[in-house]
């Protein structure tokens, strides 16, 4: 990944969103579009192009792909630790994002039963 890849997954908002979460655990696309808000046309482009580049890995589980940060990427920039434990938890914006995954974290809901919330 060039730095000018890194750079443009940085600069949208919504990337952050998505890498914020996904730092805390691996999620499926139908949680973080219920997590998120975002419509799932949209999650899918920011998906596949931080796929595309590496930055997320994947992995298909019956009819759900779940996405996670790629954690070589950790280890070769380490400052994304700090942007996700630091410097994102500084913002309510996405403090609000964290405490609605714990929320759903909680919940007793699964990728089966958000579908139909959505």
């Amino acid at each position: 990944m060039t730095v000018r890849e890194m750079l443009k997954i940085l600069s949208d908002t919504n990337r952050l969103r998505i890498l914020n979460l996904l730092y805390i655990q691996e999620l499926c696309v139908c949680e973080l579009e219920y997590l998120l808000t975002i419509s799932q046309s949209n999650l899918s482009k920011h998906l596949r192009l931080m796929g595309e580049i590496g930055f997320l890995d994947s992995r298909r589980q019956n009819k759900f792909i779940y996405y996670k940060i790629n954690e070589s990427i950790l280890r070769e920039h380490p400052f994304l630790i700090s942007l996700f434990e630091t410097e994102l938890n500084r913002e309510a914006f996405f403090l609000d994002e964290l405490k609605k995954l714990t929320h759903y974290q909680n919940s007793g809901l699964t990728c089966h039963n958000i579908t139909a919330l959505l």
